[in-house]
């Protein structure tokens, strides 16, 4: 495993690796992927309604739960939909929430803007849209449609009811998950310093044994193997699931694991004659530092809150923020829990992480390269 690779090979793998990042990160985008819109509207309907909820609930509260007030939650959404209309990614019930938004957020006629978006098109019914808002179904915009049907004639069906009662569960659920992040926030501060220690220690890690004899160019072949082959797996995949959209969201989770878990095992296979090898060069034998990444967690709060300030709230405010189709329901949440909780993580710090923290560095480099790529990547992993 000492085995040295010709520059010349590495380059080209390096420059195929470098067309495909070009390509995905500054290539021309078409549009929005399917569903998108769908996504979008879910958490706007859900924004909207959560700052309605906590519109006169004090600042501290507002803060605590992640909530904006109203206009600037309708002035993202107006934003968000306009991209969605920019890139002929909208459907008529899409103009219909942009039109119902832009008349509330600027005070003016709902019937006037819903002429000029629609050109005299309704989309929603009285009866049907009631009837929805009042079986815990419908949307934020059509409940400020039906408020504006209903004055001066009778209200139709009982839809304020459930409409609030929905409103106070989303709010509850936002300030209960939140203050359990917090909670655990202030929990860590007590393990500080114990993850100050680990982070040092990280630093100054030295390579040895068996890990510590693999060399630099190893060490950059493995990796530039391992990450075209899960580029190709996961393109070919792609099309696969393109081809069969009748796939169950089980096979569904089961491919993209497949996916995600195909480089380390890669480069572990490459690396290692037998797992318990691996284990035990890669020190996932040793105890789990449960002090160190509470602490860890805390100074990531820290370092957000500080960000923010900086920085500001402001965002690219993508249409679908960072959500697809894949993501909604319990097949969805099953998905999440197993693709970004576990699998990603495992996959990012088995590959980045345990293997190159245990390539030592090439005579006259600066000292502790090693270290900073395991004290980093020990913090991107939380």
């Amino acid at each position: 495993m000492r085995r040295d690779y010709p520059e010349p090979f590495i380059a080209l793998l390096a420059f195929i690796l470098g067309i495909w990042l070009w390509d995905h990160y500054f290539g021309k985008v078409e549009g929005y992927a399917p569903g998108t819109e769908e996504v979008a509207l879910v958490k706007i309907d859900r924004d909207l309604r959560l700052a309605d909820a906590m519109a006169d609930d004090p600042l501290w509260l507002k803060w605590l739960a992640g909530v904006d007030e109203p206009e600037v939650v309708r002035q993202d959404a107006l934003e968000v939909l306009q991209k969605l209309a920019a890139n002929k990614s909208i459907s008529p019930q899409g103009l219909e929430a942009f039109a119902i938004v832009k008349a509330e957020q600027d005070g003016i006629p709902l019937r006037e803007v819903l002429g000029q978006v629609l050109q005299g098109q309704m989309i929603s019914d009285f009866e049907e849209t009631s009837g929805k808002l009042a079986t815990h179904q419908g949307a934020w915009w059509h409940a400020k449609l039906i408020e504006s049907w209903e004055q001066g004639v009778r209200p139709g069906s009982n839809w304020r009811q459930p409409f609030g009662e929905d409103a106070i569960q989303l709010k509850g659920r936002a300030v209960f998950a939140r203050s359990a992040v917090w909670l655990l926030g202030l929990v860590g501060l007590a393990f500080i310093p114990s993850a100050l220690r680990s982070l040092k220690n990280g630093f100054f890690a030295k390579p040895r044994g068996y890990g510590g004899a693999w060399s630099l160019p190893l060490g950059a072949v493995v990796f530039l193997v391992a990450t075209l082959a899960w580029i190709g797996f996961s393109m070919t995949l792609g099309l696969g699931i393109a081809a069969l959209p009748g796939l169950h969201p089980a096979a569904g989770i089961f491919l993209d694991s497949a996916a995600r878990m195909l480089p380390p095992l890669i480069a572990l296979g490459l690396l290692f004659k037998r797992p318990s090898h691996a284990s035990r060069v890669m020190g996932l034998d040793q105890r789990v530092q449960v002090k160190a990444i509470l602490g860890l967690f805390s100074l990531l709060m820290v370092a957000d809150q500080v960000l923010r300030l900086l920085i500001g709230e402001g965002g690219s405010n993508s249409p679908g923020g960072g959500l697809s189709l894949a993501d909604s329901g319990l097949w969805g949440l099953a998905f999440a829990l197993v693709a970004a909780c576990l699998l990603a993580p495992v996959a990012e710090e088995t590959l980045p992480r345990g293997a190159f923290s245990l390539v030592p560095e090439p005579a006259g480099s600066n000292s502790g390269s090693a270290g900073v790529v395991n004290g980093v990547c020990a913090v991107a992993f939380l």
